[in-house]
C-alpha cells in the first residue's frame, strides 16, 4: 500500500515518531510521550492506522505503552510534510511582499499623480 495522505492528527503523530527516533530502530513510548492532544485509545488507533499504511512498526501495545519503529515509508511522507510546509510559508512570504511592493508602488503613483495636479 502507497502512502498518499494522512489526515492531521495521524500526520503529527507520524512527525513526532520521526523526530522521537532520530537514529531508527525501535523505542518505547507511553501515549502520553507521543501525544498531549489525544487520550490513548486514540493514539493505538492512530498507530494502527500508520502501522496499515507500512509506516510505522508497532512491536507491542500495552496499557497505554508502545514499542515503535518508523520505517522508511514514515521518515519518507515525513520529509515530504516538512518539504510542503517549507514550501507554503515561502509562498505566503512572496504573496506578502508582492502586495507590498504593490501597495508601495499604488502609494507612488498616488504621490505622482497628486504632485502634477497641484502643479
Amino acid at each position: 500500500m502507497r502512502v498518499t495522505t494522512l489526515d492531521e492528527r495521524t500526520g503529527a503523530l507520524l512527525e513526532r515518531l520521526e523526530t522521537l527516533c532520530p537514529g531508527g530502530g525501535y523505542h518505547i513510548f507511553d501515549a502520553g510521550e507521543l501525544s498531549a492532544e489525544l487520550t490513548d485509545e486514540e493514539v493505538g488507533e492512530t498507530l494502527a492506522c500508520l502501522a496499515d499504511c507500512r509506516c510505522v512498526d508497532v512491536r507491542y501495545a500495552e496499557g497505554g505503552t508502545y514499542c515503535v519503529c518508523v520505517l522508511p515509508a514514515g521518515r519518507a511522507y515525513a520529509l515530504q510534510a516538512r518539504e510542503r510546509a517549507r514550501g507554503e510559508r515561502l509562498r505566503l512570504r512572496r504573496t506578502a511582499l508582492s502586495a507590498f511592493l504593490g501597495a508601495l508602488a499604488g502609494g507612488a503613483l498616488v504621490v505622482l499623480a497628486a504632485l502634477l495636479v497641484t502643479g
